[in-house]
């Protein structure tokens, strides 16, 4: 019998359904990625292909995983970085797991800003405290391979798609002298003060930043390493750490805080700025490899 009830549901489904593959009915188009993303779904509504090492989505919070020395138990809801109900997107990043329960990745955010710089996220309270923007979902758009949103803070239009190691961004921005690609390296799910272990970054040429990322998460040392590509030259760049070590070393007597073609620490924010004319899409190629 339960056989006859297994049989029975495949062929009354949609996706077993012999008249289906007769008419040619793209049933992709069923599929809506913002199932699962309120509460405890875990789900992320970003962009990937199956079987995929990029999942590049929007991450709505920073959530802790410790505070005071104990266990955040609100960390629990962002275990895919996406939680229907924020009202902010504090970037996007590459790496997420739906539905586990239980979580880590969050690698490579990525955030678009204009005006003046802020390496900090901000809060969802104060926004503009920060680097993170207010969204609407009625400016949402979430298909299978494909994202899009608007950033009202900013008034920056984003992109997204992915191939099975890349991960591709679109921002369209307004005439501005004071356009920044954000890249925190201390973003991600499931974050404590010791998660970073080291990062490591090199500016190749104008277009071309390569580099990696060790991590302390579900795995002791996980490294991911990283080439990114911008469709027009940078105009400057920079970083900032986070951390404060007491040996200071002779390269120290140099400015390698901004325009210095290699980054290196546990804790550090980059920015790259450029010129935009109105309507001008900035587009970026981020390719991971383990």
């Amino acid at each position: 019998m339960r056989k006859q009830l297994f049989t029975l549901l495949l062929m009354t489904s949609g996706f077993m359904n012999p008249a289906n593959a007769q008419t040619g009915e793209k049933l992709v188009s069923y599929v809506n990625p913002i199932i699962g993303t309120q509460k405890m779904g875990h789900v992320f509504p970003g962009a990937t292909v199956p079987f995929g090492a990029v999942q590049l989505s929007p991450d709505t919070d920073t959530i802790p995983y410790e505070m005071n020395g104990k266990y955040n138990p609100d960390v629990y809801r962002y275990c895919a970085g996406y939680q229907y109900d924020d009202k902010t997107i504090t970037g996007f990043s590459h790496t997420h797991f739906s539905g586990t329960g239980h979580s880590d990745l969050g690698d490579f955010l990525i955030m678009p800003t204009t005006g003046a710089l802020q390496l900090n996220p901000g809060t969802a309270n104060d926004p503009k405290s920060g680097y993170r923007s207010a969204f609407s979902h009625a400016n949402e758009v979430a298909e299978p391979g494909y994202y899009k949103v608007k950033l009202d803070d900013h008034d920056i239009q984003a992109e997204l798609t992915a191939s099975n190691r890349v991960g591709f961004h679109q921002y369209t921005f307004h005439k501005s002298q004071n356009a920044h690609i954000i890249l925190d390296f201390m973003a991600g799910i499931y974050n404590y003060e010791n998660k970073n272990v080291w990062t490591f970054v090199r500016v190749v040429n104008d277009t071309l930043i390569t580099g990696y990322r060790q991590t302390a998460g579900w795995a002791r040392t996980r490294t991911v390493y990283f080439a990114m590509t911008f469709s027009k030259p940078i105009k400057q760049y920079g970083h900032r750490s986070y951390t404060n070590d007491v040996y200071k070393g002779f390269w120290r007597k140099f400015d390698v805080t901004q325009n210095f073609p290699e980054m290196a620490g546990r804790q550090l924010r980059a920015w790259f700025d450029f010129d935009t004319e109105e309507g001008e899409k900035v587009k970026i190629k981020f390719a991971l490899s383990p």
